[in-house]
C-alpha cells in the first residue's frame, strides 16, 4: 500500500500516541490501591483516558491510511505562512512555570486561577475582570468537587484553615 506524501511521519505520530496510551493502561494496572473505600476507583479516570487515547489512535490509524493526511502549512502557494507568536507562546509558558512554582506554596486555588487567567490573556481575551472572576469561580468548584465528593486532597495553600 502506497502511502500518500506526509503519511509516515502521521503513522509515527499515531504510533506514538497509541504507545503512550498503552503505557498509561500498564502503569494504571500495575498501581497498587490504597486501603480506603472510596466510592471511585483511583484507577477509573487513567483507564478512560489511556482507553479514550488508543481508540482514538486506532482512529486516526485508519483515516491515515485510507489517505487522509494534513496538508502542512505553505504547502499551497498562495496561503501565506504564519509566524510564530511568541509573545502569546511566552505568556502560556509564564502561566505554567507560575502554576508549578505556587501549587505547593499558595495552593491549587490560586495556581490554577493565575494559569487560567494568563492563558486567557495570551489568546487575547479583552475583558481580563471577567475572565479572573469566572475562572476563580470555576477553579474553586473543581477544588471542592474533587476535595469534598471524590477525596482527592488538592494543595489547599494558604486556605488550609479556610476550606
Amino acid at each position: 500500500m502506497k502511502l500518500p506524501q506526509g503519511g509516515k511521519s502521521e503513522l509515527t505520530f499515531v504510533g506514538s500516541l497509541f504507545l503512550l496510551g498503552a503505557l498509561v493502561f500498564w502503569d494504571t494496572w500495575h498501581t497498587e490501591l490504597p486501603q480506603l473505600n472510596l466510592t471511585i476507583s483511583p484507577r477509573l479516570f487513567p483507564f478512560a483516558i489511556s482507553g479514550l487515547l488508543m481508540a482514538l489512535s486506532i482512529a486516526l490509524f485508519i483515516s491515515v491510511l485510507r489517505g487522509n493526511v494534513a496538508t502542512p502549512e505553505g504547502a499551497d502557494p498562495n496561503s501565506p505562512i504564519q509566524k510564530t507568536d511568541f509573545k502569546t507562546f511566552g505568556i502560556v509558558l509564564a502561566s505554567l512555570l507560575a502554576y508549578l512554582v505556587l501549587i505547593e506554596r499558595a495552593g491549587f486555588i490560586i495556581a490554577a486561577s493565575i494559569t487560567f487567567f494568563g492563558v486567557t490573556v495570551a489568546f487575547d481575551n479583552k475583558k481580563h475582570g471577567r475572565a479572573a472572576l469566572f475562572g476563580t469561580i470555576f477553579i474553586t468548584i473543581v477544588y471542592l468537587s474533587f476535595t469534598r465528593f471524590l477525596n482527592v486532597q488538592l494543595p489547599a495553600g494558604i486556605f488550609k484553615d479556610l476550606l
